[in-house]
């Protein structure tokens, strides 16, 4: 029982008077203690919360601000509803559910959950919420002296026996997915909270996570030891209970020590983007090589984490950040992961020197090589498959393909090409992923001429392409670039980009087959001028 401090003894002595009290099992509410729950609101302008078993047993009271009701020491159930009804009223009059009444109502699988408005006349109306499998049913109570006229517990018994009987959990309609809150700190004034949290929503989703939350804080620097303030710590705490999530992923990078702050703090796994980008990168990789790379890159990403990253057995977690062929469980000792990285490195050197050897006998074979980079989900493979008539994964998801692709292309009837199609790039991109697929990137590199695939359909593609060409400079390419504006179907009545050169841009659009013959008309000339 949780009553704020600001409720007069008075007020306080008769609510706790119903505590454990049976009332009428056969009433939805007792009307004497519904009475009284709206005096005090009517007084104080709190929120009060009443829990009934289906005994009319009155077995928890919340006094509290309005939505700021913890119920965190409940126990969840599993098949069937838990056989209590939550009964709250609402200080402002709008006695309509809000999100975090459904949230309660499917985390907690209460039988029902009743808000009661309560404006200064007294009560004004009644919403009553039931689980009806995936859905919530809503029952409108106009005059609420009524309320125990409206049949509401026989509609409890249904809701029931329907429950009991549902496979499904109530969370995604087939099984639980695991549940996210994303958090962001904004420090730098290039920042831009809702770009970048829209895009980490949208690495989520490509992990097969739920995202349920959004949380996000301006700082003129990070709090050494949270990165957010304990104020906003506590935000995103209430909003992990109340989401049922059991992840948080930050945007922002984390080190060891602050992932072990956090998680102590928050009672859930905390990764960063980083870690879940790798973790993307972990479920994508097919090759041999690929799955190396991923491996790598997971190591050296760990290695300031050590202390973080820490269980009871002194072993790697498995789940996101840490899947695929890195999920293996080893020691947190510095020297057993330093040994296998340099084990990993050294057969990636022999990958990387069959690459080589791979592009010498190329060059004997005069083919001119012609490498599609840009930024992840930018329609690169769309395009590889449409000009090489080939059936690679193309999604519309970041990072819908890892490993690099080698196609021969015609040009023309006496012109033939390699196509290359390579991994996106992304904002904020781990140094891990660069040092890594060093040898995968360096097809890049030692490419003839770049098409650089361009999503202009994306509101903020002109920082999209700063990102690859802040890539590309990494790597040290320096082919000759044509720009290649794709997605063009979805800009109806759209203009040419101003300040670019017209040899070396195109428009196009790869799902639909628009300008393509342009495109390789292009190319054609490219190569031909070199």
């Amino acid at each position: 029982m949780k009553i704020d401090l600001r409720l007069n003894t008075d007020l306080k002595s008769k609510l706790t008077e119903y505590y454990n009290i049976l009332l009428s099992k056969y009433d939805f509410v007792d009307m004497d203690l519904l009475k009284l729950m709206v005096q005090i609101t009517n007084k104080t302008g709190l929120q009060v919360d009443v829990l009934i078993n289906r005994k009319g047993v009155v077995k928890d009271i919340f006094v509290s601000e309005k939505d700021k009701v913890d119920f965190t020491s409940l126990e969840k159930v599993d098949g069937g509803l838990s056989g209590l009804r939550l009964i709250h009223t609402v200080p402002n009059g709008d006695s309509n559910l809000t999100a975090l009444d459904r949230v309660a109502l499917i985390n907690y699988k209460f039988d029902c959950v009743c808000a009661i408005g309560v404006s200064v006349t007294g009560m004004v109306g009644a919403h009553v919420g039931f689980l009806n499998g995936k859905d919530v049913d809503i029952v409108y109570v106009p005059n609420v002296l009524y309320i125990n006229k409206y049949g509401l517990l026989e509609r409890i018994g249904t809701y029931d026996r329907k429950e009991k009987k549902q496979p499904i959990n109530l969370f995604n309609g087939y099984k639980r997915q695991q549940r996210a809150v994303l958090v962001m700190a904004e420090i730098d004034k290039d920042d831009d909270i809702v770009t970048d949290l829209k895009e980490l929503e949208g690495l989520a989703t490509t992990a097969g996570i739920l995202v349920v939350n959004k949380i996000w804080q301006k700082r003129p620097k990070p709090d050494p030891k949270y990165v957010i303030g304990e104020g906003k710590l506590d935000e995103v705490a209430r909003a992990v209970k109340l989401d049922g999530a059991d992840l948080v992923i930050f945007d922002n990078p984390l080190n060891g020590s602050k992932i072990n702050n956090l998680e102590l703090a928050l009672g859930v796994k905390v990764i960063d983007r980083s870690m879940l980008i790798l973790d993307i990168f972990a479920t994508r990789a097919a090759t041999s090589e690929g799955k190396l790379q991923v491996e790598l890159a997971q190591l050296k990403n760990s290695l300031p984490r050590l202390a973080g990253l820490m269980g009871t057995d002194g072993r790697f977690g498995g789940g996101v950040g840490m899947r695929g062929p890195g999920e293996t469980k080893l020691e947190l000792n510095k020297r057993v992961v330093l040994e296998k990285i340099q084990k990993l490195e050294k057969q990636l050197r022999t990958v990387k020197r069959t690459r080589e050897i791979n592009r010498q006998s190329r060059k004997y074979s005069k083919k001119k090589t012609v490498a599609i980079v840009g930024y992840t989900n930018s329609g690169k493979s769309t395009l590889m498959n449409l000009l090489t008539r080939e059936k690679l994964y193309a999604k519309d998801e970041l990072f819908a393909t890892l490993d690099t692709t080698t196609r021969n292309l015609w040009l023309d009837y006496n012109k033939e090409i390699l196509l290359v199609d390579t991994v996106g790039f992304i904002n904020k991109l781990p140094h891990e992923f660069i040092d890594a697929f060093s040898s995968t990137l360096e097809e890049t590199k030692y490419a003839d001429i770049l098409l650089h695939v361009v999503d202009i359909s994306d509101s903020h593609y002109k920082k999209q392409m700063q990102v690859v060409d802040s890539v590309l400079k990494k790597i040290g390419a320096k082919a000759p670039v044509l720009t290649v504006f794709n997605k063009i179907d979805l800009l109806p009545g759209f203009v040419e980009v101003p300040g670019m050169k017209k040899e070396n841009t195109v428009y196009i659009s790869a799902e639909e087959g628009i300008n393509i013959e342009e495109l390789k008309q292009k190319v054609l000339e490219m190569i031909r001028s070199k």
